[in-house]
């Protein structure tokens, strides 16, 4: 009898992943169970459990490689210089929208091992504060000239990637405003930092 191959687990895990990331991007993170992971990689349920031990092992993985893979999204936007700020803004905005990595960190928050979870990622580099990468790109664009050299671009970048956030988050009955709202949000605040300074009104005489 011919020896069965022995089985790559490496190369098994990658496959589920991939699989994993398109039962998220249809059904969502709810829908997302071994049972469901293994009929859409076509396989038996037992070989789900080869690579993973649990489904929260599958989705912590899975949360990670998200992070990891929006970090290096973002740290790539950032480093790209010029452009409309307005659309630079909306380019950080969306890619968190395309992203899985939002809706999964998300669901492990539920967990009562979240924050060993997310430190864990925070620890090895994975992801960092997305305010402060936000922060970081104002100030190269004020040392550039295109924004207001009186603008507090720390304070900036906390509003907008607040904002950002909520509409990542928001759900019924406070759903939050669709892409084109959002833009225009967006577009009056860019606005804001890069109009001119007004002139110091002159003093009114006898004043």
């Amino acid at each position: 009898m011919v020896p069965r191959p022995a089985l790559d687990v490496g190369a098994l895990r990658e496959t589920l992943l991939s699989h994993a990331r398109a039962v998220v991007a249809r059904d969502g993170v709810d829908g997302l169970t071994m049972r469901a992971l293994a009929t859409e990689a076509g396989m038996a349920v037992g070989m789900s459990y080869k690579a993973f031990t649990s489904r929260e092992d599958l989705l912590r993985e899975l949360t990670w490689r998200a992070i990891a893979d929006l970090a290096r999204q973002v740290d790539e936007w950032a480093a790209r210089p010029g452009g409309d700020l307005a659309e630079r803004l909306m380019e950080f905005s969306d890619l968190h929208a395309a992203s899985d990595a939002p809706s999964l960190v998300f669901h492990v928050s539920q967990w009562s091992r979240r924050a060993e979870v997310l430190q864990a990622a925070v620890d090895a580099g994975a992801t960092r504060s997305w305010a402060t990468v936000m922060k970081e790109f104002l100030a190269a664009r004020q040392r550039d000239g295109d924004v207001r050299d009186d603008v507090d671009v720390e304070a900036f970048a906390f509003v907008l990637t607040a904002a950002m956030h909520h509409v990542l988050v928001s759900e019924e009955p406070f759903p939050a405003p669709d892409r084109s709202t959002f833009a225009r949000y967006v577009g009056a605040v860019a606005a804001q930092l890069t109009a001119p300074r007004r002139p110091a009104e002159p003093p009114t005489p006898g004043a």
